[in-house]
């Protein structure tokens, strides 16, 4: 398995190759950028390897701790993290609960100093934003999913590697 600083240099030599796919994909130069961003936040912070210990992980500095459970109940390279697709849903839904836990907090801290917002305030505006917004949750989704890939692919590439090397095949005379 490359080790954190490789799958790091993966990632930044990749970014060219998302900017021209999502310049062609998209035709627009903001929503590629917010793809590019995605890419860079997928291979550097919300890749697969925050089920372990690693680079990844520590990037998370003082809020580190959030990935404990995710660690202590994945299974490291389990296809729940590392999985296409489902390790970056999984992880996107981890970090979903989350952000529900501390909107709730806030939302009760506001009440109690007198500013009343209820969840269905929340509701309406988040659904009709999402419609409204929907071409930059793509872009970002895609670019967090192309970074985690990049991942994948680099781990299943040198284990592959490792493997052949380690058992060759005999040779025909």
């Amino acid at each position: 398995m490359p080790s954190g600083r490789t799958h790091d240099r993966i990632t930044w030599i990749c970014l060219p190759l998302v900017a021209l796919f999502g310049s062609f994909l998209t035709q627009h130069l903001g929503l590629t950028l917010l793809m590019m961003g995605g890419f860079l936040f997928g291979g550097l912070m919300f890749g697969p390897d925050l089920d372990v210990r690693s680079l990844q992980s520590k990037r998370w500095g003082y809020l580190g701790w959030i990935w404990w459970p995710y660690r202590r109940y994945l299974r490291h390279r389990s296809w729940l993290s590392h999985g296409p697709l489902a390790g970056t849903l999984v992880r996107l839904l981890y970090l979903g609960l989350w952000v529900a836990i501390s909107t709730f907090l806030a939302l009760e801290v506001a009440a109690t100093i007198g500013y009343v917002l209820t969840w269905q305030d929340l509701g309406d505006d988040l659904s009709q934003n999402l419609w409204t917004y929907r071409g930059i949750g793509f872009a970002l989704a895609i670019g967090i999913e192309l970074g985690a890939m990049s991942h994948v692919i680099a781990d299943w590439l040198v284990s592959s590697w490792k493997r052949a090397r380690k058992h060759p095949r005999k040779r025909r005379k």
